[in-house]
């Protein structure tokens, strides 16, 4: 069953604005990374200085977190522990 063009622009008219992720993954709350980019000495934060580091933080922790589970599992266990973690940190 196919929609009419016009009921589209009806539908896509209600609907909230699409975020803006490249990901999968949507990241971290957007304030606690303020946060952190204002506990480095920042007085003023722009909204894209936020999703850009926003970006690369959800990309090196999932690129840490992945390489974790191969640790784990080279070991011979299913669960992620924090030595995992801290060697893929190291790596």
């Amino acid at each position: 069953m196919f929609i009419k063009n016009d009921k589209i622009e009806k539908i896509a008219g209600k609907l909230p604005a699409e975020k803006k992720v490249n990901n999968k993954m949507a990241g971290f709350a957007s304030a606690r990374v303020e946060k952190l980019i204002r506990n480095a000495g920042a007085h003023r934060v722009s909204a894209d200085a936020i999703d850009r580091l926003n970006e690369v933080l959800t990309e090196y922790g999932t690129s840490i977190a992945k390489y974790a589970v191969e640790i784990a599992r080279h070991s011979g266990r299913k669960t992620i522990k924090e030595s995992d973690i801290k060697l893929a940190a190291t790596k």
